[in-house]
C-alpha cells in the first residue's frame, strides 16, 4: 500500500511539539530531517521518539538541508544521533550529486555515500531499519548505488535530490523515479523531495513508488491554501457547501470563518484538512490505478 510521510518541525519549534501543530492522530507516517535535533531541548530530557508520536517514524539525515544551508555534517554524529532517536526508518548521510558533476565527483560521492551507510549499519538501532538513498541522473549511477546497498543487506531505498534541480523539469524527475523503480522492482521505494502535493501524487502513485514524503502541506496550509478537488485553493475563494461537503473533522466541526480568520488556529485546521486530503487523494488515485490496470488485463 502506498504510503504518505508528512515531514514536520516536531524538533525545531517547541510550539509543534504539542497541539494544535502536532496532530499525530491525523498522520499515517511523519518524517524527520535528523538536523533538527541536534540543537534540540528535547534531548536534554528522557526522550523516546516513537513513545512520544505514537507513529511511524522515518528520520532523514539531512543531507539535502545541510547542502542549501552550506554546511557540513558528520557520518558519526549523524549515526549516533540515529542511535539515540531509534526511529523505525533510518538514512545515513549521503552526499547529494548535481548534474554538473564530473564523473570523478560522482564516484567519489557513491564511495562516500556508501563508506557513510556502512557507519550507520554499525550504530543502528535494533529496531530500525536503514534505508539505502540513491543519488544519480542515470541508470549506471542508481543501479551502482542499489547493488553496493544490497551487498550491505539493505532492503529498502529512496531516490532523493530531486526536490531543486527538477523543479522547471518535472519529466526529467518522473524518468529518474521510474529508472529507480525498474533497479529497485521487488523492493521498497521512497520518493524524497516536493511530490507529496495533490497536483503531483498521481504522477508519483504511477511510478510505482512505494511512499512519498513532503513539508508543502505545512507551507501551503500557512499560506491559506485548502486541497479541494486534487489542487490547491485559496480559503477565501472556499464556499461554505464546499467546506462541509468535506468529510474531515475539521471541515465537519468548524465554521467556514474559523478557516478564514488568518491566525495560528486557522493554520492548524488547514493543516488537519489538508493531511486528510492528501490521504484521501491517494487513497482515490490507487483505486484509479487498480481499476486501470485490471482494464488492460
Amino acid at each position: 500500500m502506498f504510503r504518505l510521510y508528512f515531514k514536520h518541525l516536531f524538533p525545531s519549534f517547541s510550539e509543534w511539539q504539542d497541539l494544535p501543530f502536532a496532530p499525530w492522530q491525523f498522520n499515517e507516517g511523519v518524517l524527520f530531517s535528523i538536523v533538527g535535533f541536534f540543537e534540540s531541548t528535547l534531548l536534554q530530557e528522557d526522550f523516546y521518539l516513537n513513545e512520544k508520536l505514537q507513529c511511524e517514524t522515518f528520520m532523514d539525515s539531512g543531507a539535502f538541508a545541510a547542502e542549501t544551508m552550506n554546511f557540513s555534517l558528520d557520518p558519526y554524529e549523524v549515526a549516533e544521533l540515529h542511535a539515540i532517536l531509534a526511529a523505525d526508518l533510518i538514512v545515513p548521510l549521503d552526499q547529494i550529486i548535481f548534474p554538473e558533476d564530473t564523473d570523478k565527483i560522482i564516484k567519489q560521492k557513491v564511495e562516500e555515500t556508501i563508506k557513510n551507510t556502512e557507519i550507520l549499519l554499525d550504530y543502528r538501532p535494533k529496531k530500525s531499519e536503514v534505508i539505502g538513498p540513491l543519488q544519480g541522473y542515470s541508470l549506471d549511477v542508481i543501479k551502482e548505488m542499489f547493488e553496493k546497498y544490497r551487498e550491505l543487506g539493505i532492503q529498502k531505498f529512496a531516490i532523493g535530490g530531486l526536490a531543486s534541480p527538477f523543479q522547471s523539469d518535472l519529466t526529467m524527475a518522473l524518468d529518474i523515479i521510474k529508472t529507480a523503480r525498474n533497479i529497485t522492482k521487488g523492493f521498497f521505494l521512497h520518493v524524497f523531495g516536493r511530490f507529496l502535493h495533490p497536483r503531483l501524487l498521481k504522477l508519483v502513485i504511477e511510478t510505482g513508488a512505494d511512499s512519498v514524503d513532503g513539508f508543502g502541506y505545512i507551507l501551503s496550509s500557512v499560506r491559506g491554501l485548502y486541497t479541494l478537488e486534487g489542487r490547491y485553493e485559496v480559503i477565501g475563494n472556499i464556499t461554505e457547501d464546499q467546506l462541509k461537503s468535506c468529510s474531515c473533522p475539521a471541515c465537519q466541526e468548524n465554521s467556514l470563518q474559523d478557516f478564514q480568520r488568518g491566525d495560528e488556529e486557522a493554520q492548524y485546521l488547514l493543516i488537519i484538512h489538508n493531511i486528510h486530503s492528501l490521504i484521501q487523494l491517494k487513497e482515490l488515485y490507487i483505486r484509479e490505478k487498480k481499476e486501470n490496470n485490471k482494464k488492460k488485463e
